[in-house]
């Protein structure tokens, strides 16, 4: 139109640029660690996928072992993510759970080839001790978060927890690990089990709660 100045489309800037090939290289490296496998994925076959060349991937990533970690960084972020938004501390605590659960199960039914790339991942780490340390790593770190979760859920709700929140966290975080595992082997598992199973630790640990209150709190009012 007269009188209007017509937009000009600004270029990316560099930032934007490297950003951008990060992602196709992440991108790129979870299909084929899924196709190939951890070890058949090679650094020029992940970034041809990508459509970039070897040295654009060394430009964003030392190793392959450093792109896949960040691969679990990035996965490991949006379940704490998740979990921080269900557990409010302001409804009923089963719901609240159920929500929780239900959201993992979400995520993981999103990305089907997740459970594959832990597969890998845990496989690899188990050969590779160096990876090892890296992958344990940042798993004590986000069952680290998830304790925090619970310690800040629990106060709201003015409940002493039956066990530290850490141990509660490791529970938590061990029972989707054994799921998230089981499930690249047994395409017919059901998720209501994985529900069941996280509501029965929850019902456990309420029974604990109202027992340490010896009766003065009903266990409906926890």
């Amino acid at each position: 139109m007269r009188g209007r100045r017509r937009e000009r489309k600004l270029a990316p800037t560099r930032q934007e640029r490297k950003a951008a090939t990060r992602a196709a290289l992440l991108a790129a490296a979870g299909e084929a660690i899924c196709e190939r496998g951890f070890d058949g994925a090679s650094v020029e076959l992940i970034a041809k996928a990508a459509g970039y060349t070897k040295g654009a991937f060394y430009a964003s990533f030392s190793s392959k072992e450093e792109l896949f970690l960040a691969i679990l960084d990035e996965r490991f972020a949006a379940q704490i993510a998740r979990l921080e938004r269900a557990l409010q501390g302001a409804g009923d605590p089963a719901t609240e759970v159920r929500a929780a659960t239900e959201g993992f199960l979400e995520q993981v039914s999103s990305d089907p080839s997740w459970p594959r790339l832990y597969q890998e991942f845990a496989t690899h780490a188990a050969r590779n001790p160096a990876f090892r340390k890296e992958l344990v790593a940042r798993q004590r770190r986000l069952r680290g978060a998830m304790a925090e979760i619970f310690a800040r859920w629990s106060a709201r709700r003015g409940i002493e927890p039956p066990l530290p929140p850490a141990e509660i966290a490791a529970m938590s975080y061990w029972m989707a690990e054994g799921f998230l595992l089981q499930r690249t082997l047994d395409r017919e598992l059901e998720d209501r089990l994985y529900v069941e199973l996280v509501e029965t630790f929850l019902a456990g640990l309420m029974a604990k709660v109202a027992e340490s209150d010896r009766g003065e709190r009903p266990l409906a009012q926890v």
